[in-house]
């Protein structure tokens, strides 16, 4: 049998010290009793044949680790030949409760017990076979029965206490392992998170820049006062890109979970939209906001959302629409908010058509963009839809609940 695992031998009296000296402690308290006569038994010296069985007594011992079957059975079969051939000695007993000890330990419970039991009708039956001593009575029946059971015993609850330690550490393990990996887990959809933002911000950004490079270019040679103007909005686009870039990158290298929250990653709500629209404004395209319903707090992942589909569809408006403004309309009913980004198209190019087919067809034109929308928004159980028609219009129309369930509310819109 295999050394133990230090957790399974860490509650023993002898487990701090070396396997070698345990082993000569082990042997040492084997030998001690049998090197002079006593009342309980005789001694080693006594004749070459009690000396050699209280040595093969004390060798059993060193199997009790790698063999415990084998010595303890070696030990049994030493005390039955020493009490046929010279009487008693303690030693063997003692060998014989080690022997005991260590197969209720190391084997499986019903081994043991067999084996006890067995050890107790050997035993018994050698005494009453070879000696006229007081060992042949009842009670020294009785002791030799107690002192196997005791043996057993201990080394059975021995046994329980080392499975009990090693559950107790495989649970620790396995938590530990759960909470890294979850730790992991929240630090991935964080980064994904950014990453949607970065992807939203750049959108918008690369559109101004696209938009007003192409309006400098006419504007250079007959209006350079449009043209510097444009030039300006496209350094202050630019200027934007990189100082969010540089922030979300500094998020995104982050190693751990620890480095990686909330406070640390730019989360932007419907408090941040009046901003937005400057922007855009500043950018191009005239934004008409209207509002219905009395304004109010949003949970935090909805306010996230609802900032990032506004900005969404007035990317796309600003894109892809045919004269550059838009009707954003934002209706806060009582068990939730719906939000309306209307602008004109130079012409359909399909049929109407509604929800998650309608969502991905304007993705197919628009990029990934409204795919990434229609994410956030299933990800705080809302509705999407994107329709052209009827006309030269687009509409875009989110529908965010106010009342969430636990299970979706993440820590950052995802």
């Amino acid at each position: 049998m295999t050394e133990p695992e230090p957790f399974e031998r860490s509650f023993s009296p002898l487990s701090r010290l070396p396997a070698w000296l345990r082993d000569v402690i082990v042997v040492l308290f084997v030998l001690g009793p049998s090197l002079a006569p006593h009342s309980l038994g005789g001694a080693a010296t006594s004749s070459v044949a009690a000396g050699i069985l209280v040595l093969v007594s004390a060798g059993s011992v060193l199997l009790r680790r790698r063999a415990p079957l084998v010595g303890a059975s070696a030990a049994v079969v030493a005390c039955v030949l020493g009490l046929a051939v010279d009487g008693p000695i303690v030693s063997y007993l003692i060998a014989v409760l080690i022997g005991v000890f260590a197969v209720a330990r190391w084997q499986p419970r019903r081994t043991s017990l067999l084996f006890s039991a067995t050890a107790v009708v050997v035993l018994a039956a050698a005494t009453v076979a070879f000696l006229e001593t007081p060992w042949n009575d009842a009670r020294a029946m009785l002791q030799l029965a107690a002192f196997v059971g005791f043996a057993t015993a201990a080394g059975d609850a021995n046994k329980s206490h080392a499975a009990y330690i090693r559950g107790i550490t495989e649970r620790a393990r396995r938590a530990e392992e759960t909470k890294e990996s979850e730790a992991l887990r929240r630090v991935a959809e964080e980064r994904l998170r950014i990453a949607r933002d970065l992807h939203d911000l750049l959108a918008h950004q690369i559109a101004v820049i696209n938009l007003h490079s192409s309006v400098a270019s006419q504007a250079l040679p007959d209006r350079p006062a449009d043209a510097e103007k444009s030039l300006a909005t496209i350094r202050e686009a630019a200027r934007t890109v990189l100082g969010e870039i540089g922030s979300l990158l500094n998020v995104l290298r982050a190693p751990d979970a620890a480095t990686t929250d909330e406070t640390t990653a730019p989360v932007a709500g419907l408090a941040d939209l009046e901003p937005l629209l400057l922007d855009f404004e500043r950018s191009g395209l005239r934004v008409e906001h209207r509002v219905v319903g009395t304004p109010r707090p949003l949970p935090g992942a909805v306010d996230s959302v609802a900032f990032r589909v506004v900005q969404e569809a007035l990317t796309n408006a600003h894109k892809h629409g045919a004269d550059r403004s838009c009707l954003l309309h934002l209706d806060y009913q009582p068990t939730g908010i719906e939000i309306t980004v209307t602008n004109t198209v130079a012409a359909p190019s399909r049929p109407a058509s509604t929800g998650t087919d309608a969502a991905s067809a304007a993705a197919g034109t628009a990029g990934h963009g409204l795919l990434g929308a229609h994410e956030r928004v299933s990800a705080v159980d809302g509705t999407l839809t994107a329709v052209r028609g009827p006309g030269p219009v687009f509409r875009f129309t989110a529908w965010l609940p106010t009342d969430l369930p636990a299970s979706s509310q993440p820590n950052g819109a995802s």
